[in-house]
Parts: structure tokens; sequence; C-alpha cells
């Protein structure tokens, strides 16, 4: 499965693993859809309302600001995962070079179908994965 670049968020969440978008009903298009196609909480989502925002949040003066560094301490305490490192991955090597790795490391080994950051096993075949 390939990642879509459409789907990598201003705040450098990859919404390509977002469990919002890999579920089946009620699927969210990610930041980048028409309001009414976004869950509740990315439409209401701080960093989509941003008075800095011209893209990604690398590119504000104001980078890494205090709501990032608190997203980003969630998610890297939560899901193993830094929303700041993707920033700055992407500020280096590009949104292409970012998706290719992503797409590495978030592979399912056993189906293929794209692995969900919110969880710890394939929500295709349901095989556990090790972190």
């Amino acid at each position: 499965m390939k990642m879509d670049q459409n789907l990598v968020a201003p705040c450098g969440m990859n919404c390509n693993l977002c469990i919002g978008h890999l579920r089946e009903k009620n699927r969210c298009n990610g930041c980048s859809s028409g309001k009414s196609l976004l869950r509740k909480s990315c439409s209401n989502c701080y960093f989509r309302k941003c008075d800095y925002q011209k893209g990604f949040c690398y590119q504000c003066e104001k980078f890494p600001c205090t709501r990032l560094k608190k997203l980003d301490l969630r998610y890297k305490t939560n899901y193993k995962m830094s929303m700041i490192d993707n920033l700055h991955f992407i500020k280096k090597e590009g949104l292409d070079s970012f998706l290719k790795q992503e797409e590495q490391k978030y592979t399912c080994p056993n189906c293929g179908n794209i692995l969900s950051v919110h969880r710890d096993f394939c929500i295709f075949c349901k095989k556990k994965i090790n972190a």
C-alpha cells in the first residue's frame, strides 16, 4: 500500500498511519480533506488553525512551539513516534523520503497493509506487532 503525501499533517503527523484514517467505518480522510470528512478532534486541531501556518510547522519561526512539544511528548510516550523528529526528517530529506521510510517501518510483515501508529497490532490481520 502506498502512502499519500496529502495525508501528512502540518504538525508532522502521518495521517496515513492514523486509526481514524485506516478504519472502515466513519473513515477520516486526513487534515487536507474537506471539513465534513474530518473527525471532530481533527477539525478543531490547533495546528490546522494556527496563525503562523504556511505549510509544515518546521517553517514557523516558533518551531517547535509549546503545543507541538506537548503533542510530541504524548505521541512519544503513548505511540513511540515523534512528530518533531518527523518534521526534522521532512525538512532535511523531503516528503518523498519520509514516506518511503514510513512505508518500510509501518507495513505489516504478515499481510502487507499499513499499520496504525495507534495500535500494537495490525487492524487488518490482527497480528501483534513487536515494537
